[in-house]
């Protein structure tokens, strides 16, 4: 009986389940296929591989030294800069790095290029009157900035990040040129190298650094401008400025100055692999390197001693100029600075016609140099206290000396002229320091303060030993001149 019961109650609570599965029941339930992208058929677009290598045979050996700057918070690896340097050294050219500023000037001497990359510390006005004179020279200066390279800051009191790219930095470098770096990026939305801020160029303008180009890519520009100058990389009408999102015909990747000695370009992530191998980006890479080393460079007085050709220099002492120990000193340490740039001195016995020289002399008329002082346009007379120089006017020859140098196909020659033997070891000591900071310079002349700028400091004669009242007149002491270069 109590089974019966079980069995019942089983039966009520199940066979109701049973009737609602059967009555809901619409067989297996079959999944539909979910439509998916074929994927496989797809593809990002791929710029142009340049295929084209430079014939080692046809490459001309230029030589040179090409300096890269890393002493202004620059935001690179020389990684980044593999193929330019291996062009610069397929040429023949070496390549340095600027680590200390204390040297910036003294390297410049012979340098044939200075390359800045992605700088954030913006250049003092002395690094800018240095880079200045160097490209007067004839040196070339490259820039390069990324708009994709940025250092992060954060401000003190409100603990806020603060973003700071590389266009400040490099347009303080490039203001005397007329160049100017944006602060922006270009972009593509129709055509480009796999994405929006990879842009190309295949407008461009006629010179020596887009010889051979069709179409290059830059990665993440700036765009860069020259009122005065060339604009280089011009884009097309699609190309934008995430300034403005519009386009400026003004604007493009990369300009020259008037002078032709300076291009900034703003991008230079097509300088590392596999980006230099994309496009004409290889032609364009192998068009810096040429740049870099084909400078007209004219040589000055800023280059001492990095003008003589040889690797020896000839000293001669007119007769006017006698080796005091004094003088054997000064040519001593003129001979041990020479030394260090591995450059012999010589003492000739003879005026030297030809060759590298250094002539030490006075302001007394002596025959071997009367052409050099004609060539220069000095004029003084014996008795005189003055000289007369173009760009200078009159000239005290006490405490004065002038440096001429005369750069010729025969040799660079400097003459060295000063009143007294103490001025001129003075003058020849300023000369071998290397840096004419005592001195006025116009084109290749220098006046240098060496010593006290008046006759009266000079030791009274017998005659003037007594005062205008009969008196025995009180000794005056003999000035020291003091060096001021």
């Amino acid at each position: 009986m109590k089974r019966n019961t079980i069995l019942i109650a089983l039966a009520v609570l199940l066979i109701p389940a049973v009737l609602r599965g059967l009555w809901f029941y619409r067989g297996v339930a079959e999944r539909p296929e979910i439509a998916t992208p074929d994927f496989a058929s797809f593809s990002a677009p791929q710029a142009p591989v340049h295929e084209g290598k430079e014939n080692p045979e046809d490459i001309k050996k230029t030589g040179g030294v090409v300096l890269f700057d890393t002493i202004h918070g620059n935001q690179f690896m020389m990684s980044d800069a593999e193929s330019l340097t291996g062009d610069i050294k397929q040429r023949g050219g070496q390549v340095e790095l600027l680590i200390d500023p204390i040297l910036l000037e003294y390297k410049l001497k012979y340098a044939s290029a200075f390359v800045v990359i992605s700088p954030t510390i913006p250049y003092t006005a002395d690094e800018t009157r240095i880079l200045k004179n160097f490209v007067s020279r004839g040196g070339r200066l490259l820039v390069f900035t990324d708009a994709t390279r940025n250092v992060l800051y954060f401000d003190y009191i409100s603990g806020n990040p603060i973003v700071y790219g590389d266009v400040n930095a490099a347009n303080s470098v490039l203001a005397p040129f007329d160049i100017s770096i944006n602060n922006d990026y270009l972009y593509n939305l129709e055509e480009n190298e796999g994405n929006f801020r990879n842009v190309f160029f295949d407008d461009f303008a006629k010179n020596e650094l887009t010889f051979g180009l069709k179409e290059v890519a830059l990665y993440g520009t700036h765009s860069v401008e020259s009122p005065s100058g060339l604009l280089l990389l011009r884009g097309t009408e699609s190309n934008f400025s995430s300034a403005n999102d519009a386009n400026d015909p003004a604007q493009g990747g990369a300009a020259l100055s008037k002078d032709g000695n300076v291009a900034a370009f703003g991008d230079f992530t097509f300088l590392a692999s596999p980006y230099n191998n994309y496009t004409d980006n290889g032609s364009l890479i192998a068009n810096l390197a040429d740049f870099a080393l084909s400078g007209r460079k004219i040589i000055t007085l800023d280059n001492f001693p990095f003008m003589f050709k040889d690797g020896t220099v000839q000293v001669y002492l007119t007769s006017e100029v006698t080796k005091t120990a004094e003088m054997v000193a000064a040519l001593g340490r003129l001979q041990a600075s020479l030394k260090f740039v591995n450059i012999q001195v010589e003492l000739a016995d003879e005026f030297p016609k030809d060759g590298d020289a250094i002539i030490i002399s006075s302001f007394a008329p002596v025959d071997e140099i009367t052409p050099f002082i004609n060539k220069f346009d000095v004029t003084f007379e014996e008795g005189s206290e003055f000289i007369n120089a173009p760009g200078f006017g009159e000239i005290g020859i006490y405490g004065n000396g002038i440096i001429l140098f005369d750069a010729g196909s025969k040799g660079n020659k400097f003459i060295l002229l000063a009143n007294s033997m103490e001025d001129t070891v003075y003058v020849l000591d300023t000369l071998s320091s290397g840096y004419l900071y005592g001195c006025l310079l116009q084109d290749n002349m220098a006046v240098c303060s060496v010593g006290y700028g008046s006759s009266s400091y000079e030791t009274p004669t017998p005659d003037a030993a007594q005062d205008s009242t009969g008196e025995e007149a009180t000794p005056q002491p003999e000035g020291t001149p003091v060096p001021q270069g």
